[in-house]
């Protein structure tokens, strides 16, 4: 059994545009919705897999799946560490 990988958190200390995700039926992958939100201050977000060449990297909020800029995540979130999550 190989150990789990740390979850990574941000926090965000600016509200972030975020586009929602829904389950594609028969794939892993997610599908864009046309569903824009602003994810407030304070919201506590768990990355979702690595970068995409778009810019764009998953998260998880709430239980639910957006998309965001990973720019914006590095401008207007801190990370938090494994312990403060």
């Amino acid at each position: 059994m190989h150990p789990m990988k740390p979850r990574v958190c941000f926090k965000i200390s600016t509200p972030v545009h975020a586009v929602k995700l829904e389950e594609h039926p028969g794939s892993s992958l997610r599908d864009p919705t046309g569903t824009l939100i602003e994810i407030p201050t304070g919201a506590i977000l768990e990355v979702e897999g690595g970068v995409g060449h778009s810019g764009l990297i998953n998260v998880l909020w709430k239980g639910q799946a957006f998309s965001v800029f990973y720019e914006d995540l590095q401008e207007k979130a801190s990370q938090l560490n494994a312990a403060d999550a």
